[in-house]
């Protein structure tokens, strides 16, 4: 400790000491040595609370503070405006005394803050990729002086942006601003799920020319993992009462799980965590213990979600709050006893993500996952089989002893973030030809898979629908829509908000739904039931009073794909006799129930003879079951088909097995990816991608949605 101790300035000493620090973590160690004495970019791969951000901001802060910089000396990208503002607290804190200024900005932050950055730069950045778009897009002027001595970039949550249109669009923005600065900054990668760090790597180097270091943390604390199963009854079964027992049984075990402990009650979706504080809360006020569970999700408002945050950092009792995705994230939200989880997760990734959010402060780290069969949804089972409750246990297998996660899918033909760079690009009004379009757009590293053929269709296609505007030379302006799109105050961001309908309380802001409600009508937002008592179509809100009963209040969102690695788990977990001993007595009794049916449906098979022709288990992840699907429909001898996704395929045929087969590979190896696609595909997910031609668009689901690397 003592050669790096001895390297920090005054106030980072002062900090180990206050917070009695007897030795630094090896990450620690390790990223504070390659910083000083190398100039590779960095992966600092560890779990949640294992010292990470310390990892990165230590040497950062250093080199600020003993050679201070003319302009901003680093950058600090988060996903969340919660996590900015929550990682801004905590640089603000440490910094106080420092002289080094952080300045955190986003859509949240005022004009001042932002006024006085641009009046005199300096310090650490705490900013979002669309507000860095946005300096880019609206201050080009201001560009050199705010970054050209700048010397670090830390990307928070890593692969959160690595698989969506913001990450590609914040290395375009990074991109940019070295071409226009000559700046060369280091870029320091922060991740909680990382198994394979190549990806990782390769995605920070992007169009760098640097390599970049992965610095992992080998450890694994200690996990405290209990898988447990309900079963709800359907409410004909006996005029509904088995189904109302259960149902109370489980809520009064959920409600004991949280009693005096600081709990995330994590969810699935936005109905669950509503359907599931809702029922808390009642418990609570019966048990005399009101304002102890509260709920965070991205359609309750944002003063009762800093309230939900708060409430976990106080010391004033304990409290829990259920939540989405909202809070998997790094946000800090004190020492948590224990994590429960309503439903498997869909990822292991996001196993890992919540499972760390307790055990913070070097406690372990204690999960519970209920996985509740309701025998009132067609999906609960399938043929006897609780895939939810094989699911959960094949991820749990494969965080807790095979340490895995899946690896981020980055988009590889973005159309769409290449239709609004180009729209940025000529946004100041110079104009371009091709050719330096070809060398200042298309050849930033998101668009490296994207020919200059595919970029003129691209063009032609703006030119004809007055995006652009093309002059004889061949000089190409911003056109009349463009102009209209990239001066609009959404422009920078590049994905899609839906329209929400505001919902108020006594003139303050509950949160919002997707649907415009009518006056008398039963909703349920921020745990609780509302009467809406006034719908005001020109301000977009509504007004409510409190009111009690029941009801379901519906969000649509997407579901994440399974990926192949969970499938084969599961058909392990189902033809196996393993005994996995953190699964309580009625999980062990459905996992028995579901390898018997197993047996009997014949899972550890691929072909399965049926009255009329096979049913087929691939066991293969979601986007590769789907390419499947898809090459079975070309295969002449196929009369019908139906699928249960991603689990099983029904094919009525006279053809045999291995005809099957054959003809499933003649079409994997003879045929494009483009032959697969049909006409009700959405081919238009991005934002931007309704404005890009449909050959392109196939191309683009070609390249993310189909996956033929597999055998059957």
């Amino acid at each position: 400790m003592s050669d790096l101790f001895a390297d920090l300035p005054w106030f980072l000493k002062e900090y180990v000491h206050s917070n009695r620090w007897s030795s630094f973590r090896s990450i620690q160690a390790e990223t504070y040595e390659l910083i000083r004495n190398g100039d590779s970019h960095i992966l600092i791969s560890a779990g949640t609370s294992s010292g990470k951000t310390e990892a990165a901001l230590f040497p950062v802060i250093s080199s600020l503070y003993t050679d201070p910089p003319a302009g901003i000396g680093a950058l600090y990208i988060g996903p969340l405006k919660a996590l900015i503002d929550d990682q801004f607290e905590r640089a603000d804190y440490l910094l106080r005394d420092s002289g080094i200024r952080v300045t955190g900005w986003h859509g949240d932050v005022s004009q001042s803050a932002k006024k006085k950055l641009f009046a005199n730069p300096s310090g650490i950045l705490q900013i979002t990729p669309e507000s860095l778009q946005n300096i880019i897009s609206n201050h080009p002027d201001q560009l050199v002086t705010m970054f050209a001595s700048l010397r670090f970039v830390i990307i928070d949550e890593v692969h959160a942006f690595m698989s969506s249109d913001r990450g590609l669009q914040l290395l375009c923005c990074l991109e940019t601003i070295e071409r226009i600065t000559k700046c060369r900054p280091r870029r320091l990668g922060l991740s909680a799920t990382v198994s394979d760090p190549a990806p990782f790597c390769e995605w920070l180097s992007a169009s760098t020319g640097v390599p970049t270091e992965p610095v992992t943390d080998g450890s694994i604390g200690d996990r405290e993992l209990e898988i447990r199963y309900n079963l709800f009854p359907t409410p004909q079964e006996e005029e509904g009462i088995p189904r109302k027992k259960a149902v109370t049984a489980y809520y009064r075990r959920l409600y004991s799980d949280i009693e005096g402990r600081n709990c995330i009650v994590f969810t699935n979706s936005r109905d669950s965590a509503e359907k599931t504080s809702h029922s808390l809360m009642k418990m609570a006020e019966l048990d005399n213990r009101p304002g102890t569970v509260f709920i965070h999700h991205g359609s309750v408002s944002r003063e009762l979600r800093a309230e939900a945050e708060k409430a976990l950092k106080s010391d004033s009792g304990k409290k829990s709050v259920v939540a989405t995705v909202t809070l998997e994230l790094g946000i800090d939200v004190g020492n948590l006893d224990r994590i429960i989880q309503v439903g498997a997760p869909y990822t292991c990734s996001s196993m890992v993500q919540r499972m760390g959010r307790s055990g913070r402060r070097g406690g372990s780290q204690n999960m519970v996952i209920y996985c509740n069969d309701d025998l009132s949804r067609y999906w609960a089972e399938t043929d006897g089989i609780s895939m939810d409750t094989v699911r959960c246990i094949a991820m749990a297998e494969l965080v807790l002893k095979d340490h895995w996660v899946e690896t981020p899918s980055v988009p590889s033909h973005p159309y769409g973030l290449l239709f609004h760079q180009t729209l940025q690009y000529l946004k100041p009004g110079l104009g371009a030809k091709f050719a330096e379009l070809a060398e200042n757009v298309l050849s930033m590293y998101p668009f490296r898979n994207i020919s200059r053929d595919d970029y003129r269709t691209l063009i032609r296609s703006m030119v004809s629908s007055t995006f652009l505007e093309r002059m004889e030379d061949g000089t190409y302006l911003i056109g009349t829509k463009g102009e209209r799109m990239a001066f609009h105050r959404d422009f920078c961001s590049v994905f899609t908000v839906g329209k929400e309908f505001e919902i108020k309380f006594e003139g303050k802001s509950i949160g919002s739904i997707q649907q415009i409600p009518s006056p008398g009508e039963l909703i349920q937002l921020a745990g609780r039931v509302w009467e809406v008592t006034e719908v005001d179509m020109k301000d977009y809100h509504a007004d409510v009073i409190e009111s009690d009963g029941t009801v379901n209040t519906p969000w649509t969102s997407g579901i994440p794909g399974l990926d192949t690695r969970i499938l084969k788990k599961m058909k392990e977990v189902l033809v196996t006799n393993d005994d996995y001993p953190y699964i309580d007595q009625s999980a062990r009794d459905c996992l028995r129930q579901c390898r018997s049916a197993g047996y009997l449906q014949g899972v550890g098979s691929t072909f399965v003879d049926r009255s009329n022709g096979y049913r087929i288990y691939p066991w293969l992840g979601s986007r590769q079951f789907d390419t499947l699907r898809r090459i079975l429909q070309q295969v002449d001898g196929i009369k019908g088909m139906r699928s249960r996704q991603p689990y099983y395929i029904d094919v009525a045929t006279d053809l045999s097995e291995s005809e099957i087969r054959s003809e499933v590979r003649n079409i994997l190896h003879s045929r494009s990816g483009i032959s697969l696609v049909v006409e009700s595909d959405d081919l238009r997910i991005g934002k931007y991608d309704e404005y890009v031609p449909e050959s392109l668009l196939i191309k683009q689901f070609v390249a993310d949605e189909i996956d033929t690397d597999f055998d059957l």
